[in-house]
């Protein structure tokens, strides 16, 4: 019994990916980010850049746009919004993405401008420092505590 069991959970880890953790890039005069090298992994080295809520850009492994695409189903406000505003980008050697001037003026980037690469579990995403800066400024733990308190309850 604990070996299919141990077997579920080593499939399942193996699976999913998950992306956790923020950094810090710039953008090039060429308008593109490096995408840091934890995230190139379960990215892979094609991936979707769409528009973001709240004026970031998500970046999706391949696998989690057909599950937004099957998501956005006869919508056609969510596909105007990620469908139409989609591009595919091949990252290439040195792990660089090329952010579109749409996607660009959407989430406020400018060529030089310093970006954060955020892991948000099922996806990335890419804000400019300032808007990232604002957004996580309004977090407090009273605030984080009023949105899942079973978060805290540890027992």
């Amino acid at each position: 019994m604990w070996d299919v069991v141990t077997f579920r959970v080593m499939l399942w880890v193996e699976v999913s990916k998950v992306f956790s953790g923020s950094f810090n890039h710039s953008v090039d005069e060429k308008n593109r980010v490096s995408i840091p090298a934890q995230f190139r992994r379960d990215l892979g080295a094609r991936f979707v850049l769409t528009k973001g809520p709240d004026g970031c850009l998500w970046a999706l492994p391949l696998e989690q746009w057909q599950i937004i695409l099957a998501k956005a189903g006869q919508s056609t406000v969510i596909q105007r919004f990620f469908v139409a505003s989609a591009v595919y980008c091949d990252s290439g050697p040195k792990g660089r993405c090329l952010l579109p001037d749409s996607l660009r003026k959407h989430a406020d980037i400018k060529p030089g401008d310093e970006v954060a690469i955020v892991g948000m579990k099922n996806r990335i995403e890419i804000w400019s420092a300032r808007r990232w800066e604002a957004v996580t400024s309004q977090l407090s733990t009273d605030r984080v505590r009023q949105e899942m308190p079973e978060f805290f309850d540890l027992s």
